[in-house]
C-alpha cells in the first residue's frame, strides 16, 4: 500500500508541474495578444499624461512662475519606448519640439541670454537619434530592413544620455535666472 501512495504523489506532483508550465504558457499568450490589441492604447495614454505635465508648464508660466514651470516642462518629456503605433512618433517629435520651445521662453523670460545652447543642441539631437532608433525598429518590423538585434540596448543609452542632457538644460536654466540681479 505505502508503493502505491508514493507512485500517486508522484504522479499528482507530475501533473500539477504540467498544469503550471500549460497555465504559464497560455497565460504568455493571452498577454501577448491583449498587447497586441491593446498596446497602442496604453503608449496613448502614457503620451497623454506626460501631456498634461506640459499643461501644468504652461499654467506655471503663465502665472509667473518661471521655477516650477522649468521642472513641469522637464518632467514632460516622453522618453517611453513607442513599440505598437508608428504615428505616435510624429506626435511625440511635434511635442518634444515644443517642448523645447518653452523651455527657450522660460530662459528668455530670465532674460540672461547666456543659455548653454550646447545642452539645448544636445537633447535636440539626442531626441531625433530616439525617434530614429524607434523608427527603425518599426521599419524592422515591417521587413523594410534587415531585423537589427541592438535597438532596444541603443534606445536605453539613448535615455541614459537624454535624461542627463534634459538635467544640464534645465539646470543651466534655472541657474542662469538665480544669478539674474534685478535693480529698483
Amino acid at each position: 500500500m505505502p508503493d502505491v501512495s508514493a507512485l500517486t504523489l508522484l504522479l499528482s506532483l507530475s501533473f500539477l508541474a504540467i498544469s503550471i508550465g500549460l497555465i504559464y504558457i497560455l497565460g504568455k499568450i493571452f498577454l501577448g495578444g491583449f498587447r497586441a490589441s491593446f498596446g497602442g492604447l496604453f503608449e496613448r495614454a502614457a503620451f497623454r499624461r506626460q501631456s498634461l505635465r506640459c499643461q501644468r508648464g504652461d499654467e506655471l508660466l503663465e502665472r509667473g512662475d518661471l521655477t516650477g514651470a522649468v521642472r513641469a516642462f522637464g518632467s514632460a518629456f516622453f522618453l517611453k519606448p513607442i513599440r505598437h503605433h508608428s504615428s505616435l512618433l510624429t506626435e511625440v517629435g511635434k511635442y518634444h519640439t515644443g517642448l523645447l520651445n518653452r523651455l527657450l521662453t522660460v530662459a528668455d523670460e530670465f532674460d540672461t541670454g547666456r543659455l548653454s545652447l550646447p545642452a539645448l543642441a544636445d537633447t535636440d539631437r539626442l531626441l531625433a537619434e530616439r525617434l530614429e532608433i524607434q523608427l527603425d525598429a518599426f521599419r524592422e518590423r515591417a521587413g523594410e530592413s534587415r531585423p537589427s538585434t541592438d535597438g532596444e540596448p541603443r534606445l536605453k543609452e539613448n535615455e541614459r544620455q537624454l535624461r542627463i542632457a534634459i538635467d544640464r538644460l534645465l539646470s543651466a536654466i534655472t541657474s542662469s535666472g538665480e544669478e539674474r540681479v534685478v535693480y529698483h
